[in-house]
């Protein structure tokens, strides 16, 4: 059984990391970008506002790799689920491609009616539009090697890929002048150079295999569940930003300018702790995904044995470092503790709901997870936070954080216990 632990959680931190330095390359990007002044750090964080399709089906293609790529290795396929999702990658990286290039521009002026942002963003748009294909590849691949068990490699490739975007952005800028455009110029090169190195690595590391087109069923529900993936994503997103909007409006409740910066200091810490959340789902959906059936109750189980001692105490950090964290983002008052709290005693039910979100996802039930995380945050979710803001409640309003959670978590138990008992059932017949 410690083997059997050990390796349940191999390829978690590498995950991580990765993730981590995508966020760093982002923020990097952001910090080359503030040296035109102006608006240029506005033009940029509105491009990747209008690219939130691009962003959510990225994540979503990656997800479902993972999965297969981590199924198909149980049967000996792994050439024809690579093949699969290169195969989806490359046409849906066109379609974002072709969608930025005649949407970007004209959808950028619902967002600003300024009109020195708007010519910045009509020099970025198309460079960061050709490079949707090579972005949506480079995330693929990724996946492929995490599921592979070379995250290792991933998180090397990752820092030479900031370092490098970095210094071919200074290039871009000091050497050839290119101006607010050559973030995403200097973007596309890299990806184009990554891509190429990835896809050589990957065919080097599949000895014997061969990428051919996938057949009409695989492909199919390659789709299905990329499409429910991209769902799930997108509601959150969209319910996120109506719980901004509800905070913003001034007729609901009694509006105060200090709610709104507690709330908007507390999504972007909320963002840094649920990181590792969010990988922990993307992680144990490929691992548990080779992992049979009846044997599948014993991983759950070691996984709450293992995780919920480390959720509790990181909740308990959160709850007593409330003071801390607001002279550190400069807030103070009830809407500010609360969230924190109420942030802090989530964090178990999280961590549990998580990994029957990722043993549920290992099985292609992906429309479950999807609907029922969808209904949570627009039924129960958001609901409460306009209950909350109207009576002027942040207890009511930040339960947003603890009760939709508590509902998927029996929603998602009870989805869970007819894989258990169908597990159950062929190992009967095995041993039988």
């Amino acid at each position: 059984m410690i083997e059997f632990d050990k390796d349940l959680w191999r390829g978690y931190w590498p995950l991580l990391c990765a993730i981590g330095v995508v966020q760093l390359s982002q923020q990097t990007d952001l910090l080359m970008v503030t040296r035109f002044g102006g608006g240029a750090p506005s033009a940029y964080l509105i491009l990747m506002r209008l690219a939130i399709l691009d962003i959510v089906l990225t994540a979503a293609i990656g997800t479902v790799v993972s999965i297969s790529v981590g199924r198909a290795k149980c049967v000996g396929h792994i050439s024809d689920a690579i093949s699969q999702a290169l195969w989806v990658a490359v046409p849906a990286g066109l379609c974002c491609c072709a969608l930025g290039l005649s949407l970007y521009p004209h959808a950028s002026r619902w967002l600003t009616d300024d009109s020195e942002l708007l010519a910045l963003i009509e020099t970025g748009a198309p460079w960061f539009a050709v490079a949707a294909p090579f972005r949506m590849l480079n995330s693929t691949y990724a996946f492929i090697f995490h599921a592979l068990g070379r995250g290792a490699l991933v998180v090397r490739w990752k820092f030479v890929e900031v370092a490098a975007k970095a210094a071919a952005m200074f290039l871009a800028m000091e050497i050839f002048g290119l101006g607010f455009s050559s973030c995403f110029i200097a973007g596309l090169a890299i990806a184009v150079a990554s891509t190429i190195w990835c896809g050589c690595v990957l065919c080097s590391s599949l000895e014997n295999a061969r990428i051919s087109a996938p057949n009409y069923a695989s492909a199919a529900k390659f789709l299905r569940w990329t499409g429910w993936e991209a769902q799930r994503i997108l509601s959150i997103q969209f319910a996120a930003l109506t719980c901004l909007a509800l905070f913003s409006a001034r007729w609901l409740g009694n509006y105060d300018i200090s709610r709104l910066d507690s709330y908007a200091a507390g999504q972007t810490l909320t963002l840094m702790v649920l990181a590792p959340f969010v990988a922990l789902v993307q992680f144990l959906a490929y691992r548990l995904a080779s992992i049979p059936d009846d044997r599948l109750r014993a991983s759950v189980r070691i996984l709450w044995r293992d995780g919920l001692a480390v959720a509790i105490a990181v909740g308990l950090l959160l709850f007593l470092s409330c003071e801390i964290l607001g002279r550190l983002y400069g807030q103070r008052g009830p809407w500010w503790s609360t969230l924190i709290e109420e942030l802090a005693i989530s964090l178990p039910l999280r961590y549990a709901t998580n990994v029957l979100r990722a043993a549920l996802q290992s099985r292609g039930a992906f429309a479950t997870v999807a609907a029922l995380d969808s209904v949570a945050f627009w039924l129960l979710a958001t609901p409460l936070v306009a209950i909350g803001l109207y009576f002027d409640s942040p207890v009511v309003a930040y339960l947003s954080l603890i009760f939709p959670e508590a509902a998927c978590a029996a929603c998602l138990w009870n989805r869970f216990r007819p894989i258990l008992r169908l597990g159950h059932c062929r190992s009967e017949q095995l041993h039988g």
